[in-house]
């Protein structure tokens, strides 16, 4: 009987190459770790982390940021909030280049230039624009490419040959190194139209797709046929339940999440649909937020060596997830995300948080609706879109709109007024914010 490595052998390819055969090598160790680490339990998980932070402390010492807390426990390092790492990206890193290098690097590769072997671009961003900027050598992106494939795919699908679409902003080497042997990969960029999109995705015939929410959205609602398409992940966004199952419905293939950022791949959805933080690779604190049942994360990567991220927080407001799940990982289950800490509500002391906006609103509004509940101090503000949307959205009557607005109120216990606003005629990328604090 074949074992799953000679499976993986067989589905990844062994060019003449030397270099090549040694990348194919790695994205198989990397993938039969992360399926080793899928059986362990929670004690042998952090056992496998404790080791990974022993190894990883060669890197810290290279890393300007880092150095003077080598050898330390994770716990003696300090937190770092994102905006600090990308104010000087070049104490951030373990080869020696300095933040003008960084960004020039990312610059050219996000123009299409060669940059030699080491990765690097910038992340979609935020709803409000910040970018971050990443780095990956060619171990590292094998590493990412054999744990995506433990993480995503049933073992089976490497056995046959696939075609995998990525519809984001920006390709990439971190991506676009899968595109060997039996995968044939394709970068679809979000600035096309969504006619343009479908058109020449059909042409492609995916049979794996990854896009975000908003993409998604706008594919169901021009009812795009891709009848070859078998496995589909949306990310880099928030999606709630009631959408996803509008993305079934409509697209054919239920949608799983991935939870990714620059600071790492943080989660991913399995194949019983709980998102699992993944734990086997990353050591993630969850600092409580005050006034509410969640959580920001603090990220370690225990993987990165270009880029050490090391005790990071992130800005992500995550919740926990009591049920057990079948699956057999024991990583940490949660929900999956729905907005920024930094887009909380907060009124007189008291927090609304962006799940609690996006249930309210879904369950009068379904799945297939284009809406933003911006909020203020003053007041909330519940986009919508117009009485003649374009074809790529669905009308939202009048009653509906008022009837929605008085749920959110109702379900949130709001303050404050909830003033309707037909204007949202379609969501423009690169990245949708679903729920939004306005602060004066």
């Amino acid at each position: 009987m074949a074992t799953w490595s000679s499976y993986l052998r067989i589905a990844l390819p062994v060019p003449s190459a030397l270099a090549a055969m040694m990348r194919t090598d790695r994205v198989l160790a990397a993938w039969l770790r992360t399926r080793r680490a899928l059986s362990m339990s929670p004690v042998q998980l952090a056992a496998r982390r404790a080791n990974m932070w022993r190894k990883l402390q060669p890197v810290i010492a290279r890393t300007p940021a880092l150095a003077n807390y080598a050898g330390r426990d994770l716990a003696e390092f300090p937190v770092t909030d994102i905006a600090d790492l990308r104010a000087d990206y070049g104490a951030w890193n373990s080869l020696g280049m300095s933040d003008e290098e960084l960004r020039g690097l990312a610059a050219a590769a996000e123009q299409g230039a060669a940059v030699g072997e080491l990765s690097a671009g910038w992340s979609t961003g935020t709803g409000g624009g910040a970018r971050g900027l990443f780095l990956a050598s060619p171990a590292e992106r094998a590493d990412y490419i054999g744990q995506s494939l433990a993480r995503l795919l049933p073992a089976r699908a490497l056995l046959k040959r696939q075609r995998l679409a990525l519809h984001l902003r920006a390709s990439n080497a971190l991506y676009s190194d899968v595109g060997r042997g039996r995968f044939t990969f394709a970068h679809f960029p979000l600035e096309a139209s969504i006619e343009q999109s479908v058109a020449e995705l059909a042409q492609f015939e995916p049979t794996i797709l990854i896009a975000p929410p908003h993409r998604l959205a706008a594919f169901a609602q021009a009812w795009a046929h891709f009848p070859s398409l078998q496995y589909l992940f949306c990310g880099s966004e928030p999606a709630g339940e009631a959408e996803c199952h509008f993305f079934t419905k409509r697209l054919g293939v239920r949608p799983r999440q991935i939870y990714q950022a620059t600071e790492g791949f943080l989660a991913a959805e399995c194949a019983n649909g709980r998102l699992h933080l993944n734990d086997h690779a990353l050591a993630i604190e969850l600092e409580p937020v005050p006034g509410t049942p969640g959580y920001r994360p603090i990220i370690t990567d225990l993987r990165r060596t270009s880029q050490p991220i090391v005790r990071v927080r992130g800005d992500d407001y995550l919740e926990l997830d009591a049920c057990s799940c079948p699956c057999g990982f024991a990583g940490r289950v949660i929900h999956a995300p729905q907005g920024r800490v930094s887009d909380i509500w907060r009124f007189e002391g008291r927090a609304v948080t962006p799940p609690q906006v996006v249930a309210a609103l879904e369950a009068e509004l379904g799945g297939d609706k284009i809406w933003q509940a911006e909020a203020g101090p003053e007041r909330v503000v519940l986009h919508l879109s117009p009485p003649c949307p374009d074809a790529n959205s669905t009308p939202i009557s009048t009653p509906s709109a008022t009837t929605a607005a008085r749920a959110l109120s109702q379900a949130c216990d709001l303050p404050v007024p909830v003033e309707v606003v037909h204007d949202l005629s379609a969501w423009s990328g690169p990245k949708r914010r679903k729920v939004v604090w306005r602060d004066g």
